[in-house]
């Protein structure tokens, strides 16, 4: 996921084995420009200020831990109040130690010993289709993809590599869709 990362910021990312040819760290190489862009940044085409999500209650389930904090620290830019947990039974414990606090549950599709489509499926036996509204973070864009995580009771989808952008508009699309105001 990193290299593909890299590789869309127009840069490299290898490994640095030490003396003993055991990995000692990574080599990062990224281009950038110096003055203004006259092309469309796919980082920030809007405006995406704290407040347009502030105050918004989101779990985050996700098991590596720099997707997790990396998304969590985009969901926090949004103005989102953020608890941030690494396996499908941290979050059903989250959600019932809270109560129906949560209105939006971000998961990955892929976490061991429960996955993302057994956790939402298991969600949806205890609450409604709408509350709260789950949306999964997936690595493929493939069709069936999407019509499982629908059937599995999941309200939206946000593909890997994750954006500013793309958590902002899957947001206000989710929450519109249920009938909620921003």
């Amino acid at each position: 996921m990193c290299k593909k990362l890299v590789q869309m910021m127009q840069g490299n990312i290898w490994i640095s084995p030490n003396s003993l040819g055991l990995v000692q760290g990574m080599t990062l190489l990224l281009k950038f420009q110096i003055g203004p862009s006259l092309g469309k940044s796919i980082f920030a085409p809007k405006d995406y200020s704290s407040s347009q999500f502030r105050g918004l209650k989101v779990l985050l389930a996700e098991d590596d831990g720099v997707n997790r904090t990396v998304t969590k620290k985009l969901l926090e830019k949004l103005g989102c109040q953020v608890i941030a947990v690494s396996s499908g039974f941290e979050c059903l414990s989250a959600i019932s130690g809270a109560g129906n606090s949560f209105r939006i549950i971000l998961l990955d599709l892929h976490m061991p010993e429960m996955d993302g489509f057994e956790l939402a499926k298991r969600i949806r036996k205890f609450h409604s289709r709408s509350w709260p509204l789950i949306i999964a973070l997936i690595t493929s864009a493939e069709e069936h993809v999407r019509e499982k995580c629908l059937l599995a009771g999941m309200n939206g989808l946000i593909q890997k590599p994750i954006v500013l952008h793309q958590i902002a508009d899957e947001l206000r699309t989710v929450l519109q869709r249920a009938g909620e105001k921003l």
